[in-house]
């Protein structure tokens, strides 16, 4: 998922250089896209054209353009007859060594820029001259959009992860001229009737965001970040269909502990289906890597699915988006346990016990300081324990009731009775209900954590059995 590899699909480039028309990329001559010399208009042999005799629609402000001479208008003619793209750049080099100065340099340039472009998939050093020669053609004229757009196609990738600095500015220069003349380059009035609406639309999107890309491409080799992460934004809301993008956003976004966002965007790029896709290989990598990432950070699958059914409709995330760290859900909940303990001093000493209960030498602490004791007897002038009743069994005579403390879902006390509880009992104990207890220690169990009292004492319930008296806790 390097940042300098190609950031548009294929078809994209296809899109550009043949269905939109040449008045949006600056002109296309001949069988690469635009206008052959109408019938009668060649020059007579030696001879320039006379006026009007130039290709269709050379008539400039500047006048008439000609030819230099009929062998000048044969080399043109034929290199619009040439298919191979091979042998139409040779037949290029040809017209330019022969005719540096021609009137025909923009319809020239158009064609190098055409042939190159079909060069570069395959031939790396077509692209440094694709690129040479697109920038060439912005010195004299910056609004070129297929020139500024294939700046900002191979820049990145002639390159690499050392950009000169020239190369640098000149992308900046043609990724805004890209953006700027997105709106009048696909403008309604210049879709042929030929190109399907969406597909225009989808085109502009595309050139769009390789220009935003091409801009984050320069602030990574900056360090950048700010800027990486807001070209890349503006490159995924210009063009959902980018999971390549997302990928690279998203460990963009990781790296600076932004771990929401980046999250967001490893679940969009790894389930991301529909044109523009990664391969299914990738994905699956890419998924793993979520999961694991996901439940690491949060510290549970909790909120999982809901985020990634969010980013398979979003490529981008919402704003003001949260995802509880692990950590931060353990500091608040630490933080919300010191402050009830600061005020309940009974539940401090029942967390005190548990705490002691659940450590590794749990048994010998119950053995030696618990076993047949009693609870709270007083100890820090506490009387009783306080918890939600969760279970009466059986519910018509208890015999024990279990209680949650800590958590009043949980059942972390148990109080068994040797003789089962008064009906009038009930009237107390009742699930759901607070109620307070105190007795004697009887056995623990670690995991699940519970504590069990045996003939304990519940205040205003009267026990057929008597109470059972213990050692008082120390």
């Amino acid at each position: 998922m390097r940042a300098n590899k190609p950031m548009i699909a294929t078809g994209a480039v296809a899109l550009l250089s043949s269905l939109v028309p040449a008045s949006v990329l600056a002109g296309q001559a001949g069988t690469a896209g635009g206008t052959q010399p109408a019938a009668g208009q060649q020059p007579a042999a030696g001879q320039q054209g006379a006026a009007g005799q130039g290709t269709a629609g050379a008539q400039g402000a500047a006048g008439t353009k000609n030819w230099k001479d009929r062998a000048e208008y044969d080399t043109y003619l034929k290199i619009t007859q040439t298919s191979d793209p091979k042998a139409r750049l040779d037949l290029l080099n040809t017209w330019q060594e022969k005719y540096p100065q021609t009137d025909y340099s923009q319809e020239r340039n158009q064609y190098y820029l055409v042939t190159l472009s079909q060069l570069a998939g395959t031939d790396p050093t077509a692209k440094q001259k694709l690129l040479d020669k697109s920038n060439e053609i912005l010195q004299t004229d910056p609004k070129n959009f297929r020139a500024a757009y294939f700046v900002v196609l191979y820049g990145p990738q002639v390159g690499g992860a050392n950009p000169a600095p020239d190369l640098e500015s000149k992308i900046d220069t043609a990724a805004h001229a890209v953006i700027d003349g997105a709106p009048d380059a696909f403008d309604a009035s210049k879709k042929p009737a030929t190109v399907q609406q969406a597909d225009f639309d989808k085109a502009k999107a595309q050139a769009i965001g390789l220009a935003h890309n091409a801009l984050a491409y320069n602030a990574s080799a900056k360090k950048d970040t700010g800027t990486v992460d807001s070209e890349y934004k503006a490159s995924l809301q210009a063009n959902p269909d980018q999971a390549n993008i997302s990928a690279i956003y998203a460990k963009s976004l990781i790296g600076e502990k932004k771990y929401p966002e980046g999250l967001f965007e490893y679940a969009r790029a790894a389930q991301f289906d529909g044109p523009g896709a990664l391969p299914a290989a990738t994905r699956a990598q890419l998924m793993d890597y979520f999961n694991k990432a996901y439940t690491q950070f949060h510290g549970s699958d909790e909120g999982k699915q809901a985020l990634l059914d969010q980013a398979k409709t979003a490529a981008v995330p919402p704003e003001g988006l949260q995802i509880t760290s692990g950590a931060d859900a353990a500091n608040k909940e630490a933080d919300a346990m010191n402050a009830r303990m600061a005020s309940d001093p009974a539940f401090k000493l029942w967390y005190s016990i548990e705490t002691s209960l659940t450590a590794d030498n749990g048994p010998q602490f119950f053995n030696s300081s618990m076993k047949d004791v009693e609870v709270p007897a007083g100890a820090g002038g506490v009387k009783d324990f306080s918890g939600t009743v969760i279970s009466v069994d059986p519910p018509d005579r208890p015999t024990k009731v279990t209680i949650g403390v800590t958590d009043p879902t949980k059942a972390d006390a148990a109080l068994e009775f040797s003789q089962p509880l008064p009906a009038t009992a009930l009237d107390k104990i009742k699930v759901g209900e607070k109620v307070e207890f105190s007795g004697v220690a009887d056995s623990f169990t670690k995991d699940p954590y519970v504590l069990t009292f045996k003939d304990p004492t519940i205040p205003g319930v009267q026990n057929t059995a008597p109470a059972r008296k213990g050692t008082r806790r120390r």
